[in-house]
């Protein structure tokens, strides 16, 4: 019977996990998968293996590989997760063979998967929990004290080697477990922790590891650059609980069924609040609507960008993908406007070093045909990446050398994702433009980009923005989208000179034959009382007619100044008169 609730329970939590995990964080698998580079080599691997915990490193980035698959990186996070939960209650079975506490088995599970909503989490450390569970189940099940001392030394080391900072939790479970058994001479089991003290120390003195946190915390299984939540600790202090939960309850009167049941219910209802109480804490639903964005931007799905942007935005990060995804359209200077403008950040946000902003940052410089920035920003983001750089953006810096003709270094970057298990087709594909300028010069995309390269390079960003726009446009007229985003820039800017200076520049030539309607609304903006001006740029009636209403509703509610801004948005918030009065 007991077999069988186990297994049941076993069941019931994978299957509630992998449903979860698909449904509320399938775009979050897609970006961990985006935030390692895996090679699957043996100069690659041997290298990792050579660092403390390499062994469980390099099985955690093998797995994280397969995210890219649809619903696998939910099914394999489940998986990890019962596997711990397991471990942890055969754990538990070991010290007291009548436990029927599972929430305590539980709690790791739980408080792990809170961590793993956390995109700077290296996956390393839920493998690695693993590891270290077997060993102390193992080490639990040798009954002659002097093995099992042994075998706790031993096995310390080892975890030290392949798994990293968890085993000093291992060494501290062993002395807790033997301490709290009252074994006879159980203080002998402190020569484990004095290895293990010895170990971290030294890790740290001879520079294999960089700081002490990272020796002996589980600090070690995050982003090096980044200061973890406390909810790191949590699946540690919990594992420790666990332990203490079981010999608390050894030997206790066995439950009548009807009192099981209403134990099992308690603790399905504590589980239950925990779970809900940690997902709103910890949870991502800040960052997962930026996530869906990332995967969509990352498979060109550009209609549907646009779709989750229809509602007020007021993260520029949005705005800047709904501007991109305008801009891959043609149709950022005709409905720029449709959408919540909010400056000029929404263009190209400021860069902060981190690596999604400098993904962003190169796909934005890319799309308009900035190679130098583009190549700069996905540089920045392979380094500030968790682990080995971003598939996507070696793609980048692949396509910007053979655009630049750097044929060496897109050699060796192409020979980089050559190693790996999804993007190797893709990168023999580029092989055929290496020291092949021809090839190059007849591709659409890298043709194109090739003809359009700037003499001189700032990587100024925002700050040259307008001034590397009109090079490239006047460099080469076939750059449209750089075109589009130079016009917005000015709109968005409220340069009126800087706009004018532009349509009388270029308008009536192949890039402006005809001005899209909130260039026409801004003509009227900057030259309100000069009718002529709007006819020398052929500014419809439509449009003059609507500005006339436009301007009689504020004029007629120009006293509610608190409630003007929400009046005209509902028949205005869609013109560039709004943006330029009211944003």
């Amino acid at each position: 019977m007991k077999k069988y609730r186990s297994l049941a329970l076993n069941v019931f939590v994978f299957l509630f996990l992998f449903v979860f995990l698909m449904i509320y964080s399938k775009f979050h698998f897609f970006c961990v998968e985006q935030n390692q580079l895996f090679q699957q080599s043996w100069p690659f691997i041997s290298e990792k293996l050579m660092q403390p915990g390499g062994f469980a490193l390099v099985v955690a980035e093998y797995l994280v590989q397969f995210f890219i698959i649809p619903n696998a990186g939910a099914l394999i996070t489940a998986l990890l997760l019962v596997l711990v939960g397991m471990l942890t209650n055969a754990i538990m079975k070991r010290i007291d063979l009548d436990n029927h506490w599972f929430l305590f088995a539980c709690l790791p599970v739980l408080t792990l998967l809170f961590i793993h909503l956390d995109y700077n989490y290296i996956i390393q450390g839920t493998v690695a929990f693993i590891m270290m569970l077997s060993a102390l189940y193992a080490v639990l099940g040798i009954r002659n004290i002097n093995y099992r001392l042994t075998a706790s030394i031993i096995l310390t080391v080892l975890l030290f080697v392949l798994a990293g900072p968890v085993f000093s939790l291992f060494a501290v479970s062993v002395i807790l477990c033997e301490a709290v058994n009252r074994t006879p001479k159980w203080y002998y089991f402190l020569l484990t922790g004095l290895v293990a003290l010895l170990l971290g120390i030294c890790s740290v003195y001879y520079s294999f590891i960089g700081e002490y946190r990272f020796a002996f915390l589980p600090d070690g299984y995050y982003h090096i650059r980044l200061q973890p939540d406390n909810v790191i600790y949590y699946s540690w202090l919990s594992l420790l609980l666990a332990i203490l939960a079981a010999f608390v309850f050894r030997g206790r009167k066995v439950l009548s069924r009807k009192m099981l049941v209403l134990a099992d219910i308690a603790q399905l209802l504590i589980l239950v609040g925990l779970f809900w109480k940690g997902i709103e804490l910890y949870g991502d639903a800040k960052s997962y609507r930026l996530k869906i964005m990332d995967y969509y931007a990352r498979m060109e799905q550009w209609d549907k960008i646009l779709d989750m942007c229809k509602k007020p935005m007021t993260n520029y990060l949005y705005i800047c993908h709904a501007n991109m995804a305008l801009a891959h359209k043609g149709l950022l200077a005709d409905n720029a406007f449709k959408y919540d403008q909010r400056g000029l950040q929404g263009l190209a946000v400021t860069w902060n070093k981190s690596a999604n902003v400098s993904t962003l940052l190169s796909d934005i410089y890319f799309t308009m045909g900035n190679v130098a920035i583009a190549q700069e920003m996905a540089f920045e983001s392979n380094i500030a990446s968790l682990c080995d750089g971003n598939p996507r953006m070696v793609k980048r810096l692949i396509q910007t050398n053979l655009i630049y003709g750097a044929y060496p270094i897109a050699e060796k970057y192409i020979s980089i994702l050559e190693n790996t298990a999804f993007y190797k087709d893709w990168a023999k594909e580029q092989r055929k433009f290496l020291y092949n300028d021809v090839a190059v010069e007849s591709d659409p995309l890298l043709g194109g980009m090739r003809k359009g390269l700037l003499a001189n390079n700032t990587l100024s960003q925002i700050d040259g923005f307008a001034m590397e726009l009109k090079q490239m446009v006047d460099q080469n007229p076939s750059n449209k989208t750089a075109f589009q985003y130079l016009g917005v820039f000015y709109l968005l800017g409220k340069d009126m000179d800087g706009f004018k200076q532009f349509i009388e520049t270029y308008y009536g030539t192949e890039f402006l034959p005809s001005l899209p309607v909130p260039y026409q609304e801004a003509i009227i903006t900057l030259s309100e009382r000069e009718p002529d001006y709007w006819k020398r740029f052929g500014v419809s009636e439509s449009i003059v007619q609507r500005f006339a209403d436009y301007k009689q509703q504020v004029l007629a509610n120009r006293n509610n100044v608190n409630s003007l801004p929400g009046l005209m948005s509902r028949s205005y918030g869609d013109t560039y008169w709004y943006y330029f009065m009211f944003k």
